[in-house]
């Protein structure tokens, strides 16, 4: 892959968008009061112990929330295992990036999903009658480390976290003994390999997508359907180090399932003015299938572009970051057959899946975005709350038995909501849903239902850096 000089502001920006299910859309501000600790305190939601039956079940975890069985103490005798533990509250926080100029609103949803599910948490009877405490931790891109030495001094954990410096948890995060059930990572660093100890690492994700990974399900899929096409491919990526490797990334892992790309082009990381030109070099390629590594916005402006000059491939195939309605508005009918990967049950079909019709209504009692990154952030948390459930109830809530706890967990779906992934030896899913975009909106285009599962489906790469 071609490789221009990257430049580091920029860096920090965009290098979100490879989080599996990034979507930088622009929500409200919904802090509350400034805290001291250089947080936001965003829910403390007080109960009354009782809740009804069910209340507190997601899709098919039950009793995820919910009063306390029998008596509740303080546990261990260890203040930084039991740091932000009380017997009237387990305080967390969680970390993303909305409040930076440059991009206002980048990755609210993550926001949105910690409170939403906070207060769902909290009305049903909260942690075995631990009210969660939610403190927001706005790194705005540049200060991460500043916020993750608040959390430090302040939070029992950080849950359902997604933020673009997060290569500095090492030093900072970790150093300190905090714990970090995250949304999603985004660097090598914080991401780990395939096979890491979330122990050692202090830090777990539940939908892994570790550096030496690649899915290829829903490639596997169009390779099947349009075999003349993925053999004359096409990717687009931004001149930017995180981008390159990511294109490197998928080229490695789709070209095991039959891919092979006969072009690239690397756009502005700003994005571009005109792409015009990008059209037209890609028509002169005659591709079969392109691949755009990069921002809904600018992959919707190129297809524009593309229509304008009369030519579109016979197949458009992208990661599940553009499965948003933002793409589509921006897009038009520029986007029709458009085919989005994807390892969740989609929203469309809420009403057979009871964890995605659970997702949504607790998101809109609460007002947030919802967006797939958001439900990644949720599926965050409902690791996180039945791990501290589970120690709670057996005397031992610390964070050493949450990190313990969530590294048994090898066949997760947080409820249902996507396919199995295994946090505890991070990997990723071997399942995958292929949509398509007919008529303006996302419909499933393969499997008939279900996801399309195999374990060839996850393939080895060569980890890149960032």
């Amino acid at each position: 892959m071609a490789r221009r000089p990257n430049r580091r502001r920029w860096r920090l920006i965009l290098v979100a968008v490879l989080a599996m299910t990034l979507t930088a859309g622009a929500c409200g501000d919904r802090g509350g009061d400034e805290s001291g600790s250089g947080g936001t305190v965003a829910a403390e939601t007080s109960h009354d112990g009782q809740s009804a039956a069910g209340e507190g079940d997601f899709g098919d975890l039950p009793d995820v929330c919910g009063p306390a069985e029998g008596e509740v103490g303080p546990t261990g005798d260890d203040p930084a295992e039991s740091l932000g533990v009380t017997d009237d509250a387990i305080r967390v926080g969680t970390v993303a990036d909305p409040g930076f100029q440059g991009r206002p609103g980048l990755n609210q949803e993550i926001f949105d999903a910690g409170e939403a599910f906070v207060d769902w948490c909290n009305e049903a009877g909260g942690i075995n009658g631990r009210p969660l405490a939610l403190t927001l931790y706005d790194a705005a891109i540049n200060n991460y480390q500043p916020e993750v030495e608040a959390a430090c001094d302040n939070e029992f954990a950080l849950v359902g976290s997604g933020a673009v410096q997060d290569n500095l948890w090492p030093e900072v995060g970790a150093a300190c003994g905090l714990i970090d059930v995250a949304g999603f990572s985004v660097t090598p660093e914080k991401g780990g390999l395939a096979g890491r100890d979330p122990v050692e690492a202090r830090t777990i994700q539940p939908l892994p997508n570790p550096a030496d990974r690649q899915i290829v399900a829903a490639a596997a899929l169009l390779a099947d359907e349009f075999p003349e096409a993925v053999r004359s491919s096409y990717i687009l990526f931004a001149d930017l180090a995180t981008l390159v490797t990511q294109a490197d990334k998928e080229a490695q892992g789709f070209g095991q399932v039959g891919f092979d790309f006969i072009g690239e082009s690397v756009y502005n990381v700003l994005g571009e003015t005109n792409w015009a030109p990008f059209a037209t070099d890609i028509a002169a390629a005659e591709p079969g299938l392109i691949r755009f590594v990069g921002e809904p916005a600018n992959l919707a402006l190129l297809q524009l572009a593309l229509q304008e000059i009369g030519y579109q491939p016979e197949v458009t195939f992208q990661v599940t970051s553009f499965y948003d309605q933002t793409f589509l508005d921006a897009a038009g009918d520029a986007a029709e057959g458009t085919f989005v990967e994807s390892i969740f049950s989609p929203f469309e079909e809420a009403d057979e899946n009871p964890a995605t019709a659970r997702f949504l209504e607790v998101m809109e009692a609460q007002g947030g975005k919802v967006a797939l990154l958001g439900a990644q952030s949720m599926s965050g948390w409902l690791l996180f709350a039945t791990a501290a459930r589970d120690c709670d109830r057996a005397g031992d809530l610390s964070r050493t038995c949450v990190l313990e706890t969530t590294a048994q967990a090898e066949e997760w779906t947080g409820g249902g909501l996507h396919a199995p992934t295994s946090p505890g030896t991070n990997e990723g899913a071997t399942c995958q849903v292929l949509l398509r975009v007919e008529d303006g909106a996302f419909v499933r285009h393969a499997p008939d239902d279900g996801y399309a599962c195999d374990e060839s489906y996850q393939v080895e790469v060569e980890p890149g850096a960032s």
